[in-house]
C-alpha cells in the first residue's frame, strides 16, 4: 500500500516541483528587470528636467535661445530621445524643446484615460509651470500631432506654427486596413509588457535579438543614441504606457476631429513615402490600400490650413524622425525663418 500511495501522489510533487521552478525562474526574471532598471536610471538620468505638473512629474528639454520656440511631441512610441537627430540643428536657431509624455522616458506615470485633451493640457502645465513662455511653433509626429492641434485649439494666441510629421488623422478609425493594423496591439502589448516584466526582453535585447520593430529604429540612428532607445524600451512601464495610449487613441482622434480649422496658419505636412512604412505590418492589412488611405488622410490634412504645404519623405518609413531628420529640420527651419505669422486669434 505505501508503494501505491508514493506512485499515486508522484505526479503531484512533479507538478509541485514544476511550479516552484517556474516560480524561482520568474522572481530571478523580475530581480534582473529591477537590478537592470536601476542600472539604466544610473547611467542615463534625465538632460532636462523633470517639473510637477499636478501630482506627478514630466521631463523637459530645452536647448538653445531664441523666439518662437519649437516644441517637439514625439509619435506613439516614442520620447524626447526620438528627436535625438533633430533637436541639436534646431537648437543652432532659436530655443527648442522637447519632452516625454506621462509614463514615458524620464517621466511619471499619468491619469488615465491616455486622451488626447489631456495629454495637451499635461504639455501646457509643464511649459507653463516650466517658465517656457510662446510664441510656440509645434512639431507633432504621429500622435502628437493629434496632440499639437488639441493644444493649438486651446490656446490659439500661443502657437503661430505647426509641423505634422506623418501624423494621424481624425478619420482613420472608419478605414478597415487602419483598425487591421492597431487591432494586433491589443493582444501583444500585455504579452511584451508581462516579458518585460520578467526581464525577458531585457535578457533578449541584451544578446541583440531585438523584434524587428525595435532594430529597424536602432539601425537608423547612431551607435551613441541605441543605449537611450534600449533604456527606454526595457523600461516595465513602457508598454503598458502604449496600451494606455492606444486604448484611447479612438477618442483623442475624435477629440481632434472637433478642433476645427487652422485659418491661415503655417502649416508644414511631412508624409512618408518610402517602400515600408512600418516593420512588422501585419499580414491581413493589404499594404496597397494602406497606403492610398494613409496618402488621402494626409493630403486632407493640408486642407486644415490656407497657408499649408505638403512634403514627401520618399526615403521613410513611418519613423521620418530616424530615416530622414534633415526634413523635419528643414520644415521647422522654414517655419522659424518665416515672417509672415498670422495675426492671434482674440
Amino acid at each position: 500500500m505505501p508503494t501505491k500511495r508514493r506512485h499515486r501522489f508522484r505526479p503531484l510533487r512533479k507538478l509541485l516541483h514544476l511550479t516552484i521552478g517556474l516560480l524561482l525562474l520568474a522572481l530571478i526574471g523580475v530581480g534582473y528587470q529591477i537590478v537592470g532598471m536601476v542600472q539604466d536610471r544610473k547611467q542615463h538620468p534625465p538632460p532636462g528636467q523633470l517639473i510637477d505638473v499636478g501630482g506627478y512629474k514630466l521631463h523637459l528639454y530645452c536647448t538653445g535661445e531664441g523666439s518662437p520656440t519649437v516644441i517637439l511631441d514625439a509619435m506613439g512610441p516614442g520620447w524626447s530621445v526620438y528627436w535625438s537627430q533633430v533637436q541639436p540643428e534646431i537648437a543652432k536657431v532659436t530655443r527648442v524643446c522637447s519632452y516625454d509624455r506621462a509614463g514615458f522616458g524620464w517621466s511619471d506615470a499619468g491619469r488615465l484615460p491616455r486622451i488626447g485633451r489631456r495629454m495637451a493640457g499635461e504639455l501646457h502645465q509643464l511649459l507653463t509651470n516650466g517658465g517656457i513662455s510662446g510664441p510656440y511653433v509645434l512639431v507633432g509626429h504621429s500622435l502628437g500631432g493629434f496632440v499639437a492641434r488639441l493644444y493649438r485649439q486651446a490656446h490659439p494666441n500661443d502657437v503661430v506654427g505647426i509641423v505634422l510629421v506623418d501624423a494621424g488623422h481624425e478619420r482613420q478609425f472608419e478605414q478597415m486596413e487602419f483598425r487591421k493594423f492597431a487591432a494586433p496591439g491589443k493582444t501583444l502589448f500585455p504579452i511584451v509588457r508581462a516579458m518585460t516584466a520578467l526581464g525577458l526582453t531585457r535578457l533578449l535585447m541584451s544578446r541583440d535579438l531585438a523584434p524587428s520593430f525595435f532594430a529597424t529604429q536602432e539601425a537608423a540612428v547612431p551607435a551613441d543614441i541605441r543605449p537611450l532607445l534600449r533604456a527606454g524600451w526595457m523600461q516595465s512601464r513602457y508598454f503598458k504606457t502604449m496600451a494606455y495610449e492606444g486604448a484611447a487613441l479612438e477618442d483623442t482622434a475624435g477629440q481632434t476631429g472637433m478642433a476645427g480649422s487652422l485659418g491661415n496658419l503655417p502649416l508644414i505636412v511631412i508624409t512618408a513615402t518610402g517602400p515600408i512604412w512600418w516593420p512588422d505590418m501585419p499580414a491581413n492589412v493589404n499594404p496597397t490600400r494602406f497606403r492610398k488611405m494613409w496618402l488621402k488622410f494626409q493630403s486632407d490634412l493640408t486642407k486644415l490650413s490656407t497657408n499649408s504645404r505638403q512634403v514627401f519623405a520618399d526615403r521613410s518609413s513611418h519613423f521620418i524622425n530616424f530615416d530622414q531628420p534633415e526634413l523635419i529640420i528643414e520644415a521647422i527651419q522654414e517655419m522659424i525663418a518665416s515672417k509672415t505669422h498670422p495675426q492671434p486669434q482674440r
